[in-house]
């Protein structure tokens, strides 16, 4: 029998689908990190929150590193799936815009956890190399450019949306408005029109 937590997360009974386990542990661990941030997030709370036991939690990760990855890996695939449907650099800009706004923390966080611990450094540099390969598949005029080209650009785009939803663009008196039309000249300039779908 199927019951519903306070968090709205499912809970299955006796037979428990290892697949919809994780997946609510990963929804729960995405909105303990969001709140709490790394270090005041604990396994226990995780596992509660997706409505389960604490010992569930050790089933399906192995420490809270490993969730912490779980949960990137899911937020880059929501992102990219987004941006590969979008249709102008506008559109685009908009989709980098509220994944930035969405996981302003969780980007900190992943930022300073890369210091310091190896896991999520490599996480990182995965999920640019995936980028990286991608645009050069869909894009023709990527084909010519270096890895450091198309890392400098990505680069160039995640410090620009950043800077937007972080406010520093608003600190120095350029509207919302403007900030979005500014990011969406970034993406035409560092890889012209949005690939089409792989």
């Amino acid at each position: 029998m199927d019951t519903v937590t306070d968090h709205g997360l499912r809970k299955v009974g006796l037979r428990r689908d290892p697949a919809a386990t994780r997946a609510a542990f990963v929804r729960a661990a995405w909105q303990e990190f969001e709140e709490r941030g790394f270090d005041a997030t604990q396994s226990n709370r995780i596992a509660r929150r997706a409505g389960y036991a604490p010992q569930t939690f050790y089933r399906h990760f192995t420490d809270k590193v490993d969730i912490l990855l779980a949960v990137y890996a899911d937020w880059i695939a929501d992102e990219h799936k987004e941006l590969v449907v979008a249709g102008d650099s506008r559109e685009r800009a908009r989709v980098l815009l509220k994944h930035h706004r969405a996981t302003l923390k969780f980007r900190r966080m992943m930022r300073e956890l890369a210091v310091t611990e190896e896991r999520v450094r490599a996480a990182r540099a995965k999920s640019r190399l995936f980028h990286i390969a991608y645009l050069r598949r869909n894009l023709p005029h990527a084909a010519d450019m270096s890895n450091a080209d198309l890392a400098r650009s990505l680069l160039v785009l995640e410090y620009v949306a950043e800077a937007c939803v972080e406010g520093e663009l608003a600190d120095r008196k350029i509207s919302p408005e403007d900030a979005e039309e500014h990011l969406s000249a970034c993406l035409d300039r560092e890889f012209g029109p949005p690939p089409q779908a792989a």
